[in-house]
């Protein structure tokens, strides 16, 4: 692939990214972005250059979004992944047609039994995924607080046929997993929840 195809691709992608994280910070108020982190890809994933924006997207996706889900005793639902093995809030990749906030609605229903409602958002990121060295190119995160509106968290039962999760379990701010990503941002969420500092 030539240089100008790649600039084209890096910009198309590029500027989804942007719209992505903007559409986030024009419906909601006070969106917080975080600097922005590089991340390798899973070893399954294809490191070389995509041949377009729609190339990348179907190796991967156009964003990804989670839910920090907290019950009324300032609790944090939390998923343990086999893809990462480590507690995360649940979350996945957009699928076409979707917002980022119906993303994050569906990933928690799908990874926990449990439905949510979106309260507001925690932060948003952009990962910059590594591919050619020295190329990254972005996918935005959305991270979305939310309350649990209904539905059952999964029975051990039900978690031994799940693709991804191996176990559920909701966390005070003092007994979350400290290798937990944003765990400083998840903590002092919880903290505010419950009166504390």
């Amino acid at each position: 692939m030539d240089s100008e195809r790649r600039n084209e691709v890096r910009a198309a992608v590029r500027e989804r990214a942007e719209e992505t994280i903007l559409s986030v910070e024009h419906r909601w108020e006070d969106v917080t972005r975080l600097d922005p982190v590089t991340v390798s890809l899973l070893p399954h994933q294809e490191e070389t250059f995509p041949e377009s924006a729609a190339a990348f997207y179907d190796e991967l996706y156009p964003y990804a979004a989670g839910a920090a889900v907290t019950d009324d005793a300032g609790r944090l639902l939390c998923v343990s992944s086999s893809i990462r093995d480590e507690w995360e809030t649940p979350g996945g990749a957009g699928e076409p047609g979707e917002t980022p906030a119906e993303t994050a609605r569906r990933e928690t229903l799908e990874e926990t039994g449990v439905e949510c409602d979106i309260t507001g958002v925690l932060f948003v990121k952009v990962m910059e995924v590594a591919l050619d060295a020295p190329e990254t190119l972005p996918i935005p995160v959305i991270g979305f607080t939310a309350r649990p509106t209904g539905g059952d968290a999964f029975t051990v039962d039900e978690l031994e046929t799940h693709d991804e999760i191996t176990d559920i379990a909701w966390f005070g701010p003092d007994e979350l997993p400290t290798e937990m990503r944003e765990y400083e941002r998840k903590r002092a969420h919880l903290r505010s929840l419950v009166g504390g500092t």
